[in-house]
């Protein structure tokens, strides 16, 4: 199997995942931002939208399309630790299955 169609269907997998336990955590949904809010320039949108609107409409979608496309996956990412900030004070956030999911995408992009 060719591995650049094996890293896209790993990956593929792995935001199924991510989306399903957002979704147990209701955390999926959030209201779209804006084309503006997407245009921001700073780590994550942080400054125009929240995490959980950060992960569903930017990250996850850009992903999708380079999965689509069959494009080059970025060779880093380190967004578990963002998580960890944000929810660490959230008591109805499962952390535990939300980070697992983050580090396992974290992992399979940074390999």
């Amino acid at each position: 199997m060719n591995q650049g169609f094996l890293r896209h269907h790993i990956l593929a997998d792995l935001l199924m995942d991510l989306q399903l336990c957002m979704q147990e955590n209701a955390l999926w949904e959030s209201d779209e931002p804006s084309q503006q809010a997407r245009q921001s320039q700073e780590p994550f949108c942080i400054d125009t939208m929240s995490f959980e609107q950060w992960l569903r409409y930017v990250m996850i979608e850009r992903f999708k399309r380079l999965i689509e496309e069959a494009a080059e996956l970025p060779t880093r990412c380190h967004i578990s630790p963002m998580a960890e900030e944000v929810y660490k004070d959230c008591p109805n956030v499962n952390l535990p299955c939300l980070i697992q999911c983050l580090d396992r995408i974290d992992r399979h992009l940074s390999s």
